[in-house]
C-alpha cells in the first residue's frame, strides 16, 4: 500500500493536485519563541529543516530574519513547487534529497527543524525504529556541537523519547509539551542538543 510514508510514490501525486502551502502540526507564530529560544537568539544560525514539504515555515522564518536556511524533501514536484515561490528570498536552498542519507558536510548546521519527519518515519511498516535511528543518526551528523534537532512531534514522550535512545545518537534530548489549540490534543517539542563531543557512542 502507498502511504504518507511512503515518500515521492505518495507524495509527488499529492503536491500535483494540490499545491496548496500546508503546515502540519504548528504554524510559525506558534513556535516562534521556542525557535528564537534554541538558537540562542542568532539569526545567522545555518538551518537545515528537512522533510520541508509545501509549508510555510521556512519563508515566514526567512521574512523574521533567519536568511541561512536550507530546505530538502525527497519530492522533486514539492521543491521545484516551492524554490519557485521563495526565488525572491535570495540565498533560501530548497533540494531534492534523503534526511536519512544527505550530502551535506560534517557538522554544517546549527538548528534542525523537524516538524512531523520523525512522525513519519516512526509509521513506516516494519523497520521503523531503523529508519528512524538512521534520520536521527543523520541529523546528528550534520549538526555542529553544541547543535540542536527541534523536533515537532505528535508523539508523546513514551512514544519518540526511545527513538532517540535506541538511535545512539550524540543527543541530550528534554521534551515539551506545546500549547494545545482548541479541541486538539497537544503537541510536543523535543529539543535534542548535539553533545560537545560529537562523537557516536
Amino acid at each position: 500500500d502507498v502511504d504518507f510514508a511512503s515518500g515521492p510514490r505518495y507524495w509527488d501525486p499529492h503536491y500535483e493536485a494540490d499545491p496548496t502551502p500546508f503546515d502540519w502540526l504548528e504554524d510559525f507564530a506558534d513556535v516562534r519563541d521556542l525557535i528564537e529560544h534554541v538558537a540562542r537568539g542568532d539569526q545567522g544560525v545555518r538551518i537545515l529543516h528537512p522533510g520541508c514539504g509545501n509549508s510555510l515555515l521556512p519563508e515566514e522564518l526567512y521574512d523574521e530574519g533567519y536568511t541561512s536556511i536550507v530546505n530538502i524533501d525527497t519530492s522533486e514536484v514539492v521543491v521545484e513547487q516551492m524554490a519557485a515561490r521563495n526565488r525572491e528570498r535570495q540565498g533560501m536552498e530548497w533540494h531534492v534529497m534523503d534526511a536519512t542519507r544527505t550530502r551535506f558536510d560534517d557538522a554544517r548546521f546549527g538548528l534542525v527543524i523537524d516538524k512531523g519527519v520523525l512522525d513519519t518515519f516512526s509509521c513506516s511498516v516494519g523497520n521503523s525504529s531503523v529508519v528512524a535511528s538512521a534520520y536521527l543518526q543523520e541529523m546528528a551528523r550534520v549538526l555542529r556541537p553544541g547543535g540542536v534537532l527541534l523536533c515537532i512531534s505528535f508523539g508523546e514522550p513514551r512514544l519518540r523519547m526511545p527513538l532517540f535512545e535506541w538511535s545512539r545518537a550524540p543527543f541530550e534530548v528534554i521534551f515539551l509539551e506545546l500549547e494545545a489549540s482548541l479541541g486538539m490534543d497537544a503537541n510536543f517539542a523535543y529539543v535534542a542538543t548535539k553533545s560537545p563531543g560529537g562523537a557516536f557512542s
